[in-house]
């Protein structure tokens, strides 16, 4: 479709093209002639085509030469590519197709184009080769009893791409058919040597059994080929062949099994015994076994743990690395169990070191007593013979036995015994113990004086156990909670049953644990073990940090010793510091207090305004110094005082009225204030020494000045001291009076103030 709209619009502009002026050069088409196809394959194919330039052509014109090619319109009508041909010689051109699909039929033309219009040759066509089933050989490269070894080679893949290859087979029977991939099993090929491949069948392969088989392939166009079939029969199985003999010495629980090995069949034998079972008359090694030795052609085994009365199936076997052989199978019967009672131990004559035990046994009709005797155990409740254990060699039904050489204090337990045929018997255990002179007994302790370094301890011996006492004293630990004399010890040297000692050189504030111990013959007792902390000493504890008074440049702090650690205080206080979180008194600012009643109190001084401080309290003993958390004060700022309403007037020859108001402290104590006066200029504290000082802080304040100069000028200022400096209140004048008040002074009719600008 989308050829079909490139030549409508091509002629849409021949035809406009024809309608203008006449002023282009006259186009004369070329001869276009559709060549033949060569070189067809599944997936390629060469097209050729010419192209003859028209006699009357201008020199120099341009034509494009390509091939329109198509598998879906035998027009070229849709889906049409335009490939730019190749070209051969003069007038000649080539194009080869790739990867074009197998089975196809391709429509092709070669056009030629100036750019106004297009000449096409005849639409011609092709088909590509179709692809096959892959073709395959197979041969035997190998068999063993239980599996076929195998090669392939592709000889032809088909005319496509080789996705799997491998082997398939069936079991064979007269007039099967080939197996398949559908009904076969399959066995996957690895590549091998020369583009073959090859596997190994060992899925369900038996000895002695015929198996037909074909290689097959198949390729990415989901066709499969396959070899011609071939038919394989294993390898007879190579396993040792050996007879079963009868069985012997027959018990209620137990045989003995006989049997002669014939042959290996040429390969080592690595095990061999008897298989058994009461419900299978073919027994086979994954039934019940039992091992015989591999030495000499006849073997035996002994068979344990059966039911009486009961018959068994057993047969004879040996294995190979090519599997297990068996004799024939045969049976047995066992008889019904002889049993045995034993009349419970009876212990006489106990000494330290012996007893006598005896008992009897009941014997049933037919049954003898290969062997009687008794067994006996420190630690078995009911011991037999594969322990300690004495033979009886009297004749008869009853047992006797003296037991020696055995432990003083010792808890035993014996068992009489007799063996039948059918096993060994056992009375019901009896016990008894041996006569022992007894450990000592020691009192729980009694803790005396503790101190850092030592503790007083005391107990006694209530019972000696019979025998003289070694060694007395007290054993002690700190980390064994149940110390023993293999730890650390204090030994109390006298005689008597009282056990006295004070323990030295022990750590401060460590809780050792203790116990008392006294040791005879029979070994150590000891007394229930107790646990004590020496007295330690620590540095001492702070807290209750809290502020009283912030104020700009200093702060009252309080806090409560809340432990002494045990010693003295030396010292206490506050230490501060204005970045550092954990100000010390090493090297920071502090301040000593004093102690009272737990308590302690102290002004910082000499901080500065508006500053925040970290704060600790602080305490100092003989372990060191123990310091409160901090807390945080920030001081607040102050300025000097102010000071309005300063008035001077009321004069006479010698005095003057003055007052004034202190409005504001700054912040700040008032420590002075008053009025300074000269007639000299503006006067200060600093320079004048004519100066007043009122009592009182903020408020007003008034004064007469007195002893002045008549007919003087005189300036007047207020002041007030605080910490801050001098404040000064604005500058007041007046002069007094002429000491002849008959003469007048138009020049000052009174008094004035001046204002500070």
């Amino acid at each position: 479709m989308k050829r079909l709209q490139y030549i409508i619009w091509c002629s849409l502009l021949l035809f406009v093209a024809s309608c203008e002026k006449d002023t282009e050069p006259t186009n004369f088409a070329p001869v276009p002639v559709t060549g033949e196809t060569s070189g067809i394959t599944r997936f390629e194919a060469t097209l050729s085509g010419t192209v003859t330039p028209h006699p009357d052509s201008p020199q120099g014109q341009k034509h494009s030469i390509y091939f329109l090619i198509s598998s879906m319109s035998s027009k070229l009508l849709e889906k049409v590519d335009t490939i730019a041909g190749t070209r051969k010689a003069e007038n000649e051109y080539t194009l080869t197709l790739k990867d074009l699909k197998p089975g196809t039929t391709y429509y092709y033309s070669i056009e030629s184009s100036s750019g106004h219009n297009a000449v096409r040759g005849t639409i011609k066509e092709f088909t590509t080769l179709s692809t096959d089933d892959p073709s395959v050989t197979l041969s035997l490269t190998g068999k063993t009893e239980n599996s076929i070894s195998v090669s392939g080679i592709v000889t032809d893949e088909g005319g496509a791409t080789i996705q799997a290859r491998g082997f398939v087979y069936k079991l064979y029977s007269e007039g099967s058919n080939d197996p398949t991939l559908a009904d076969g099993t399959t066995v996957t090929g690895e590549s091998g040597e020369n583009g073959s491949f090859v596997g190994v069948i060992k899925e369900n392969i038996l000895p002695e059994t015929a198996y037909i088989i074909r290689a097959y392939a198949t390729n990415n166009d989901h066709k499969t080929g396959y070899s011609q079939s071939i038919t394989v029969t294993t390898n007879q199985l190579q396993v040792p062949s050996l007879t079963t003999g009868d069985a012997s010495d027959l018990t209620a629980y137990s045989a003995m099994l006989h049997a002669t090995f014939l042959s290996d069949n040429g390969f080592e034998v690595t095990e061999r015994g008897f298989c058994y079972s009461a419900e299978s008359q073919t027994p086979t090694i994954d039934h019940p076994r039992v091992r015989s030795e591999l030495e000499g052609n006849d073997f035996t085994a002994s068979v344990s743990g059966l039911e009486p009365s009961k018959t068994y199936y057993y047969r004879a076997y040996a294995i190979n690395e090519k599997g297990a052989g068996y004799g024939e199978t045969k049976e047995f019967t066992l008889p019904e169990v002889q049993t045995l009672t034993l009349s419970s131990p009876k212990v006489s004559n106990v000494t330290t070191n012996g007893a006598t035990i005896t008992s009897s046994v009941n014997l049933p009709s037919g049954a003898s007593i290969l062997e009687k005797g008794i067994c006996y155990s420190t630690s078995v409740l009911q011991p037999t013979i594969e322990g300690e254990h004495i033979i009886d060699p009297s004749e008869g039904n009853n047992i006797s036995v003296e037991l020696k050489d055995l432990i003083e204090g010792r808890q035993y337990y014996v068992c009489a015994y007799a063996i039948s045929r059918d096993g060994t018997f056992y009375s019901v255990p009896a016990e008894f113990s041996t006569v022992q002179t007894a450990l000592a007994e020691v009192s729980n302790i009694t803790l005396g004086d503790i101190d850092i370094s030592s503790a007083a301890l005391s107990a006694k011996i209530t019972k000696d156990g019979g025998t003289e006492i070694l060694e007395k004293g007290f054993c002690y630990s700190l980390n064994t909670e149940m110390p023993t004399i293999d730890n650390t010890l204090a030994v109390d040297p006298s005689e008597g049953m009282s056990i006295n000692a004070t323990l030295t050189g022990l750590e401060e504030g460590k809780a050792y644990y203790v116990r008392a111990y006294a040791t005879n013959k029979n070994g150590t007792a000891y007394s229930n073990a107790v646990t004590f902390t020496t007295v330690q000493h620590y540095k001492p504890a702070v807290e209750g940090l809290a502020e009283i008074e912030v104020n700009d440049d200093n702060a009252t702090m309080e806090a409560r010793l809340t432990d002494n650690g045990g010693m003295s205080i030396t010292e206490c206080g506050f230490c501060w510091d204005n970045s550092s979180a954990e100000p010390d008194i090493t090297r920071h600012k502090k301040v000593i207090a004093t102690l009272k009643d737990g308590v302690f109190q102290a002004q910082l001084t000499g901080l500065a305004y508006n500053t925040s401080y970290h704060v600790r309290a602080y305490a100092v003993n003989g372990k060191g110094v123990g310091y409160s958390a901090y807390v945080i004060i920030k001081t607040g700022s102050s300025a000097k005082a102010t000071i309005a309403d300063m008035t001077a007037g009321n004069p006479t020859p010698s005095t003057l009225d003055v007052s004034a108001t202190v409005s504001a402290d700054g912040g700040a104590e008032i420590t002075e204030r008053g009025f300074v006066y000269s007639s000299k200029g503006t006067p200060s504290v600093e320079e004048c020494e004519k100066k007043i000082v009122m009592k009182g802080t903020v408020g007003e304040m008034s004064a007469t000045l007195t002893g002045l100069t008549g007919y003087t000028n005189y300036s007047i200022r207020a002041y007030a001291v605080n910490k801050n400096g001098t404040a000064y209140s604005n500058t007041a004048t007046a002069r007094t009076k002429k000491t002849d008040p008959s003469i007048d002074d138009p020049a000052f009719p009174g008094t004035r103030t001046i204002k500070k600008k």
